[in-house]
C-alpha cells in the first residue's frame, strides 16, 4: 500500500468520533421523543402541537443533513473532507489487511445507505429543488432495518479505527455509550404535569392537596 499523503491521524478519529457521538445522541433524541409510542407522540402533540412538530422537523433535517456529511466525497473543491471515505482511503492499515477490508466493507454499506437518503439532503435540506418542493413528496425514506443496519457499520468501522490509532486494547462501541439522550426526562416532566392538571380540575382532590401543607407537623417551621 503506498503511503497516503495526508495520513489519518489519532485527531482525526477523535474528532470523527466525536462528530458520531453526536449524531447517534441526536437519533436517539428522536427515537425517544417521537418513536417510542403513539401515546407518546399524543401527549407531545397535546402540550404543544406546533412546537413539537417543528422540532421533529428540524431534528429530522439535521441528522440527514449529517449522515450525508459523514459519508460525503473524501475532498470538495480541493479541500479533505473528514468523512468516511477520506478514513478508508487514508489509514494506515498496511500491518492488519483483514481490518482494512472489514473497514471497506463497511463503508461500502454505509454509502449503499446514504444513496437512499441523500436525494433529500439534496433536493429538500441543503438545497430546494423547485420541482421536489412543489412536489411534495417526502424523499429519503429508509426502513429501520436500514438504519440499524447504518449504526452497526458505522460502529465497527470506528471501533477498528479506534484500536488502531487510538488504543489498541479499547473496546469502543458506539451504540452502547451511555447518556447519549436524556430526552426521557422530558417526557417525562411533561407526563407528570398532565398529571397536576387532573388534580387541578377535580375541586375534591384539590382541595385535599391544598390542605397538605397547613397539616404538616413542619408547617410552622
Amino acid at each position: 500500500m503506498t503511503p497516503s499523503k495526508t495520513p489519518v491521524t489519532a485527531d482525526d478519529v477523535h474528532a470523527f468520533t466525536s462528530i458520531c457521538v453526536s449524531l447517534r445522541s441526536l437519533w436517539c433524541h428522536l427515537q425517544d421523543l417521537f418513536e417510542r409510542s403513539d401515546l407518546r407522540r399524543e401527549l407531545l402533540h397535546q402540550i404543544a402541537p406546533t412546537f413539537f412538530g417543528d422540532l421533529n422537523l428540524i431534528m429530522l433535517q439535521a441528522l440527514y443533513l449529517q449522515v450525508c456529511t459523514i459519508t460525503d466525497p473524501e475532498e470538495t473543491m480541493g479541500k479533505k473532507n473528514l468523512t468516511v471515505q477520506f478514513l478508508v482511503n487514508h489509514a494506515d492499515l498496511s500491518a492488519a489487511p483483514s481490518e482494512l477490508d472489514k473497514l471497506k466493507a463497511c463503508a461500502s454499506r454505509m454509502d449503499t445507505f446514504r444513496k437512499k437518503v441523500v436525494i433529500a439532503r439534496n433536493q429538500l435540506i441543503g438545497h430546494l429543488d423547485r420541482k421536489a418542493v412543489l412536489a411534495g413528496v417526502p424523499l429519503g425514506a429508509a426502513s429501520v432495518d436500514d438504519w440499524n443496519r447504518f449504526w452497526l457499520d458505522l460502529q465497527d468501522f470506528l471501533f477498528i479505527l479506534q484500536r488502531r490509532f487510538v488504543d489498541p486494547t479499547g473496546d469502543f462501541h458506539l451504540n452502547a455509550v451511555g447518556g447519549l439522550s436524556d430526552a426521557d426526562l422530558l417526557v417525562k416532566a411533561l407526563r407528570e404535569s398532565t398529571y397536576f392538571n387532573d388534580i387541578m380540575r377535580d375541586n375534591a382532590m384539590w382541595a385535599k392537596v391544598a390542605d397538605v401543607p397547613f397539616a404538616s407537623k413542619y408547617h410552622d417551621a
